[in-house]
């Protein structure tokens, strides 16, 4: 195999400007094929070592990583283990394999230390979680307090003492949701447990987000459909409670988005073509979409989707809060062994698509 030609070959790497970077080549199952020698020396082991190792060897869920960056097209913040050492990962998928570029950049833009920065990130989203009963009680009482106000407690109100607690109500209520999923976000990106993953029955577990999730479109002309492929199998090897919250968090988004319309979640195990169509390594697959044709996204939206740093910085923050739980989703389908993608057609529908493996 012509290395050289293959490297030069990858139109999303360039690699006489990635010189200085870590390259790696490594086959389809992740064996490493062939390393430069600023490879060996941010693993700080020899060539020869590299060249006996798995890519997995150094860096936790290598695979899930190279088909997310392949997907959405940038470079991913990977963790060498055993070491608090961060790079931006890019992938391209090549002859047999991947080339993987590593930049020691994982805030390139903002010029700074990537060890000091992700420590700092790390500081902050510790801080959040160790304070979240302080950020919670108090918005909690507020919003237990006015709704039991609004229902008699404490004697009547008059018509506008009545109109003023509903939007307390309503606000407390928003702002409650708000930090759980800011806080939600942090445990994705801080303490993560590691997926556990048992026989479950995804088919179930779907109807049962659907049901919990009644009262969320109550009152609006939204009609929730479930569907499976023929010969679907819904037993699958997967971390129920991890899966769960990926769906429920997914189903909230869309609907806190729609007043009408019909939302269809299908299940499918997805043919071989359509695993190599997506760059995804082949497996045995389960592909969940939730799809919209009421859920309308701009070009704009889209290019935020998942990130909700880069929605701070624009002008589009009234969408930070969806980007965010869409980061989380992100993490938790990449702790899963998977991958999620939207896909949209402007003004017409969009679908947000999670793969797994069973």
């Amino acid at each position: 195999m012509d290395f050289k030609k293959i490297l030069f070959k990858s139109s999303e790497i360039d690699v006489e400007k990635s010189l200085p970077d870590a390259i790696v080549l490594c086959s389809k199952d992740g064996k490493i094929q062939w390393v430069n020698d600023i490879a060996a020396e941010i693993f700080e082991t020899s060539k020869m070592h590299l060249l006996t190792s798995d890519i997995s060897d150094f860096i936790d869920n290598p695979i899930s990583l190279i088909l997310s960056s392949i997907t959405e097209h940038k470079p991913v913040i990977t963790k060498f283990k055993e070491k608090e050492m961060y790079y931006d990962m890019t992938a391209r998928e090549v002859q047999d394999g991947y080339v993987l570029d590593f930049r020691d950049a994982v805030y390139e833009e903002k010029k700074t230390e990537p060890k000091e920065d992700v420590s700092i990130n790390r500081e902050k989203n510790n801080f959040l979680l160790k304070l979240a009963n302080d950020l919670k009680a108090p918005v909690q009482s507020i919003v237990g307090f006015s709704q039991a106000m609004t229902e008699g407690l404490g004697g009547n109100l008059s018509i506008q003492q009545e109109k003023y607690i509903k939007i307390i109500n309503k606000n407390s209520s928003d702002l409650m949701y708000f930090i759980s999923k800011l806080l939600e976000l942090s445990q994705t990106e801080t303490e993560l447990k590691p997926a556990e993953k048992r026989p479950m029955d995804i088919l179930a577990l779907v109807n049962s987000v659907v049901k919990f999730n009644e009262q969320l479109y109550k009152g609006k002309e939204v009609n929730i459909s479930i569907s499976a492929d023929e010969e679907f199998k819904k037993t699958i090897n997967s971390d129920a409670e991890m899966l769960k919250i990926v769906i429920q968090d997914l189903l909230e988004v869309i609907l806190k988005s729609v007043d009408m319309g019909e939302v269809i979640i299908n299940l499918s195990n997805p043919s071989d073509e359509y695993i190599s169509s997506k760059n995804i390594i082949a497996g045995d697959y389960t592909l969940i979409t939730l799809s919209s044709s009421a859920m309308l996204l701009s070009e704009s939206d889209l290019e935020c989707l998942f990130d909700p740093y880069k929605i701070v910085d624009s002008t589009n923050r009234k969408n930070v809060l969806r980007a965010m739980i869409l980061n989380s989703v992100k993490n938790m389908v990449q702790a899963l062994g998977g991958t999620v993608w939207v896909e949209s057609q402007i003004l017409k529908s969009t679908s947000f698509n999670v793969i797994i493996p069973n």
